[in-house]
């Protein structure tokens, strides 16, 4: 039959994977609900569209007006060199605005060839950025099947360790427990301390020899002087 110390030492061992593999758990549970690497994709991919929809805005009404221009070109071309007009004031009025339009034509292509390489750089930036996407999308993909198989392991092992917590608090009296208990949640989850060469592994304080030695013995509850825990001794 084991110890009473022995009994909460078996308990916290049990204890202890417990905590770790509900850590565990929690973690790939959250995991598994959101990927921050990929909303941050998926936000850049939001911020690449608004950038890229003003030049293509912009150089929609360029090529808009380009239209315009080009129209009223031709029209004035068509008046000039028609025949139809054959006052020379008129005439001089449509080569000023046959030369005005030109030169705004050609200000307007400028504008149009420079707008074409914004857009054509942002469409670059929006291309790669939903590929980077795409690229987690399928990593993420993967990623889940092996957390959900770990999930599953963590889970299993839980349910292993329950059954064994159980048979474990056959060997430990209720009133042991309360003190262990009380102990775990004010000491981070470590109720007992190994002795080791005299000294407590929770905190290490060197303990009197009498102690130390009464600590062996493992028949009383021995408690550190300065973390309080419950002290074992594996020798």
């Amino acid at each position: 039959m084991v110890s009473r110390v022995e009994a909460l030492y078996n308990l916290q061992l049990i204890d202890a994977e417990v905590d770790e593999k509900r850590r565990a758990l929690a973690q790939i549970e959250v995991q598994l609900e959101e990927n921050a690497e990929l909303l941050s994709a998926k936000r850049k991919v939001a911020g690449e569209e608004d950038r890229l929809r003003e030049p293509r805005a912009e150089l929609r009404t360029l090529e808009l007006d380009l239209e315009g221009i080009a129209s009223k070109i031709v029209g004035t071309k068509e008046v000039l060199y028609g025949g139809r007009v054959t006052n020379p004031k008129e005439l001089a009025g449509l080569e000023r605005e046959l030369e005005y339009l030109e030169r705004r034509q050609s200000d307007i292509e400028d504008k149009t060839l420079e707008a074409m390489a914004q857009v054509e750089d942002r469409e670059a930036s929006s291309r790669e950025a939903h590929e980077h996407v795409r690229r987690l999308e399928r990593e993420w993909e993967a990623m889940q099947g092996d957390l959900r198989r770990r999930a599953g392991e963590l889970e299993s092992r839980l349910e292993a360790l329950e059954k064994e917590r159980g048979r474990a608090l056959l060997d430990v009296c209720e009133e042991d427990l309360s003190v262990y208990e009380d102990l775990r949640r004010r000491k981070g989850g470590q109720a007992i301390a190994l002795l080791k060469n005299g000294i407590c592994q929770g905190c290490g304080l060197a303990l009197p020899t009498s102690l130390a030695q009464k600590v062996r013995r493992g028949q009383d509850l021995v408690f550190c002087g300065s973390c309080e825990r419950i002290l074992h001794s594996l020798t």
